[in-house]
């Protein structure tokens, strides 16, 4: 691997006599690692399910290594199950560091893909509010798509600039992430390909734009709040330097803990992460915990219940799947839960307002994947029409993997009752299909489909 030599005189400045060690690490194989999902299975359970698991990442308390070379853990349908996200080790340090608790305001303002709002997701429980953010319109997409893919339920997705975003929430977080774009020279072991696009040049222009990102903190955060702000670059300019430029601007800040991971010194690419915290007055949270509200009409309620006497046999089981401080309600035929506590949004670029429960075409209701998702395992186990399968059965593996690819769903001698139906593995859902008599429809969503290659990671 041939480094810029600009970078390499930098690290050799920086590091001193670590840079021997520093140099020798990029010849180290890379390390791979995943996190157990918790709002679906624990730790403990996945590592059953996954024997393979021995390792733990020192820094994420749900983290594990993994030999790349001998398992593909995004080839089996766990992965789409949202059992875990597959990430580099040193990335799950940010969100750990931040120590979101059940009930925060949530803020993670550089998202995509999600990974790290996935690991704040768990932490708040489907309580509280996550609201996550790219500026890429294609990267805010992939955001959705794995909110959606792990049941995350509290959740705002956002196509926005952080100066907007500031701008509709004044004082509104308890907790913020700033995981921000960077020169990305933690990345070049895993993606060779960054290393052509580095520069001084480049460091700088991120340096400004990272101080632009952080200056608009302390209108987001409520007083008493808490920030992390991470790289994955080794530059002081844009870890340290960034920090102590931010601390001098806004003296109400203090800096609590500060994080740097280096390759030759743990298994993982490398991070920086720095938790700041604001110093004035807090006001404690005391919102959460009402029930919720239900803003549809008479007709849309009942098509709504009947589809949870379809899967259930119950009209109010499917009430059972959301958090208890939102409201249901109806928005140009899309059936949402969405948190009491969200403003009016009009003039943001909103890709999703909370969970989308499903759509309502010509007086039938047709749910989305986000739902099927979002069924727990012991939702799924009362379900009356599901097609569960076995990951212990190749037959049943075999179809459950041909489910993820978008075929039909036939079992031999089974003519299938009227209606939907909630695939699942072991009980974890995976989508829905439609019956047909014979055979199921398959309802998978394109986007969603088993990938034949290699996943990337965050």
């Amino acid at each position: 691997m041939e480094l810029p030599k600009p970078f390499l005189n930098k690290m050799q400045e920086l590091l001193k006599e670590e840079f021997p060690c520093f140099l020798d690490s990029y010849n180290y194989p890379k390390k791979s690692g995943l996190r157990a999902n918790s709002l679906k299975i624990t730790t403990q359970e996945l590592k059953c399910k996954l024997p393979y698991l021995n390792e733990k990442v020192p820094w994420c308390s749900d983290g594990y290594y993994y030999n790349d070379e001998e398992y593909r853990p995004a080839k089996h349908p766990y992965y789409y199950a949202g059992l875990y996200y597959i990430q580099e080790p040193s990335a799950m340090l940010p969100a750990e560091l931040l120590d979101v608790q059940p009930r925060d305001n949530v803020l993670d303002l550089c998202a995509a893909p999600g990974g790290k709002s996935l690991q704040l997701a768990a932490k708040l429980k489907n309580s509280g509010l996550l609201v996550v953010n790219d500026i890429s319109e294609k990267r805010s997409k992939v955001l959705l798509k794995n909110i959606e893919r792990y049941g995350v339920k509290n959740i705002l997705v956002l196509n926005e600039s952080p100066q907007n975003i500031a701008d509709f929430f004044p004082e509104f977080f308890d907790k913020i992430l700033v995981d921000a774009p960077c020169s990305g020279e933690g990345m070049f072991r895993k993606d060779p390909q960054m290393i052509k696009f580095w520069s001084e040049e480049e460091v700088n222009k991120y340096v400004l734009w990272q101080k632009e990102i952080l200056s608009l903190v302390p209108k987001l955060l409520k007083p008493g709040g808490k920030v992390v702000y991470s790289t994955c670059t080794f530059s002081p300019e844009e870890n340290e330097l960034q920090i102590n430029d931010f601390l001098k601007s806004f003296p109400q800040f203090s800096l609590e803990k500060s994080e740097r991971l280096w390759p030759h010194k743990v298994n993982g690419e490398g991070h920086f992460a720095a938790l700041l915290k604001d110093n004035r007055s807090n006001v404690p949270n005391n919102s959460q915990g009402e029930t919720n509200n239900i803003a549809l009409d008479q007709k849309n309620l009942e098509i709504l219940k009947e589809f949870s006497i379809n899967i259930w046999k119950d009209p109010s089981s499917i009430f059972d799947i959301l958090p208890n401080n939102g409201v249901i309600l109806e928005r140009k035929g899309h059936i949402l839960w969405e948190n009491k506590e969200l403003p009016p949004l009009k003039g943001l670029k909103v890709l999703r307002s909370g969970l989308l429960l499903g759509t309502i075409q010509k007086g039938r209701f047709k749910p989305s994947q986000a739902l099927a998702m979002a069924i727990n395992k012991e939702q799924c186990q009362r379900a009356t029409q599901c097609l569960n399968l076995h990951s212990n059965d190749e037959k049943d593996l075999n179809l459950a993997l041909r489910y993820l690819k978008g075929e039909t769903i036939t079992k031999e001698g089974i003519r299938w009752s009227k209606g939907w139906y909630l695939i699942s593995i072991d009980f974890y859902p995976l989508g829905w299909a439609k019956s047909s008599d014979l055979s199921l429809k398959n309802e998978y969503p394109p986007g969603w489909k088993y990938q034949e290659g290699d996943v990337k990671i965050d």
